[in-house]
């Protein structure tokens, strides 16, 4: 017997940051032994970004641009 899967959530930019920050307090908290945890939060927070710039940003930047170019 197998559990229904739940819809996964997305994953925003804002929740990848509070990552960061968590991974980064983990690494204080417990030394080296966790820098690969906030390396790879990093690489993910860095792409999302990245990837995020690429499409024109958020949907209230991309409105706000088409109204400025529209007076």
């Amino acid at each position: 017997m197998s559990r229904p899967k739940t819809p996964a959530k997305e994953i925003t930019l804002e929740r990848l940051g509070e990552m960061l920050l968590f991974a980064a307090k983990l690494v204080d908290r417990k030394g080296s032994i966790a820098q690969p945890i906030l390396d790879r939060c990093e690489r993910e927070y860095l792409a999302a970004k990245q990837k995020q710039a690429a499409k024109g940003g958020s949907q209230l930047d991309r409105i706000k641009k088409m109204l400025e170019a529209n007076p």
